[in-house]
C-alpha cells in the first residue's frame, strides 16, 4: 500500500504506515483496512466524523475546536465563580447592614456627681484605703463606675494612681455609692485628685429592694461604734449575697470608720426581715452621723 491510496473515510491520500501491518489516515486517524478489507469501510472510532476537507488546515481542524470548547468550559466556569463571590458580598453586606451592636446605645463617660466624706485610711499590714462615697448626677442609670485617686507632688506632678470600684454595681440617678481604693505601701504626695469613669446602662434594672431600717449608733466604753439595725427584703424576688455597709463621719465631714456586714442566709425570702450588727474601731470618738447602703442580687431561679 502507497501514499497514492485514499482514506476510504475522507477521501485525503495523506495516508502513513503506522505498523508492519496497520494504515492510517493522516487527517482524520482512521485505520485503513488492509488485503481483502481494503474494499469495505472501516469500522467508525468513537468521536471522527467524515472529512470532506483536504486542505493542509484540516489536520488542525480538532485542535481548535477542543481550544475553543476547553476556552468556552473554562468561561463559564469563571462566570459562575464570579458571580458566586458577588452574590456572596452582596450577602454579606446586606447581613452587616441588619446586625445591630446591643451595645451601641452604652457609652463610657465620666459621670456628673458629688463627692462627700473621703478620707484615707492605713492599715497594719502597710496599706492604704481611699474611702468616700459618689453621688450620680449625670442624668443616666451608670454601671460599675471605677474610681481612680491620683497622688500629687506639692509642684503638681504625678506621682502614681490607683483604682477602685463601688460598692454597687448599678447606680441610678442621683443615688449614691461607696467606694474603696486600695494602696499598698502609698508614698508621701502633697495632695490627691479622684476621678470615676463609669458605662451608661439602658437596660431593665433588676436588682432586689432591699430596704435598712431602725438604724442606731452606740458608743462602746473604751471600744469603738456599734452600728445596729434591720435589713428587710421588700421586693418580691429572692435575693441572695445581700450585704450592708456602713460609713461613720466625724465633726470634720470626713469618714472615721467603715465595715462592712453581709447577711450569712443564702435566700433572702420576699418580706423577710433580719437584723445586723457591726461594731467598729478607728474612732473612739461618736461620729457625728452616719451613711449606710445595702446591695445584693436576684437569685437565678434557672441554677440547679
Amino acid at each position: 500500500m502507497t501514499n497514492s491510496l485514499q482514506c476510504p473515510s475522507c477521501g485525503s491520500n495523506n495516508i502513513y504506515r503506522e505498523s508492519a501491518t496497520i494504515y492510517r489516515c493522516s487527517d482524520c486517524f482512521d485505520k485503513l483496512p488492509t488485503g481483502a478489507n481494503y474494499d469495505s469501510p472501516p469500522p467508525k472510532v468513537y468521536g471522527t466524523t467524515k472529512n470532506t476537507d483536504s486542505s493542509p488546515l484540516s489536520k488542525y481542524k480538532y485542535i481548535f475546536i477542543s481550544v475553543i470548547l476547553g476556552w468556552t468550559i473554562l468561561g463559564s466556569i469563571f462566570t459562575s465563580v464570579f458571580q458566586s463571590n458577588m452574590n456572596s458580598t452582596t450577602t454579606q453586606e446586606e447581613d452587616t447592614n441588619i446586625v445591630i451592636d446591643p451595645s451601641a446605645s452604652s457609652t463610657e463617660i465620666n459621670p456628673q456627681g458629688d463627692f462627700y466624706y473621703i478620707n484615707e485610711f492605713p492599715d497594719t499590714i502597710g496599706n492604704s484605703y481611699f474611702v468616700g462615697t459618689f453621688t450620680n448626677t449625670s442624668g443616666f442609670v451608670i454601671l460599675m463606675p471605677k474610681f481612680t485617686v491620683t497622688l500629687y507632688n506639692e509642684d503638681g506632678t504625678t506621682i502614681a494612681s490607683s483604682e477602685g470600684y463601688g460598692e454597687k454595681n448599678l447606680i441610678e440617678n442621683n443615688e449614691s455609692v461607696i467606694f474603696e481604693v486600695l494602696w499598698s505601701e502609698i508614698p508621701k504626695y502633697h495632695h490627691y485628685q479622684i476621678t470615676v469613669s463609669a458605662t451608661t446602662y439602658q437596660g431593665e434594672i433588676s436588682r432586689p429592694n432591699l430596704i435598712l431600717q431602725s438604724v442606731q449608733l452606740k458608743k462602746v466604753k473604751n471600744k469603738g461604734t456599734v452600728i445596729t439595725g434591720q435589713i428587710q427584703n421588700q421586693g418580691s424576688t429572692i435575693a441572695n449575697f445581700a450585704r450592708i455597709k456602713c460609713l461613720i463621719i466625724g465633726s470634720d465631714n470626713k469618714v472615721s470608720d467603715y465595715g462592712t456586714f453581709a447577711i450569712e442566709k443564702e435566700d433572702f425570702l420576699p418580706m423577710e426581715s433580719q437584723n445586723f450588727s457591726m461594731e467598729l474601731f478607728r474612732t473612739k470618738v461618736f461620729p457625728t452621723l452616719y451613711y449606710c447602703e445595702t446591695d445584693g442580687i436576684n437569685k437565678d431561679m434557672n441554677a440547679n
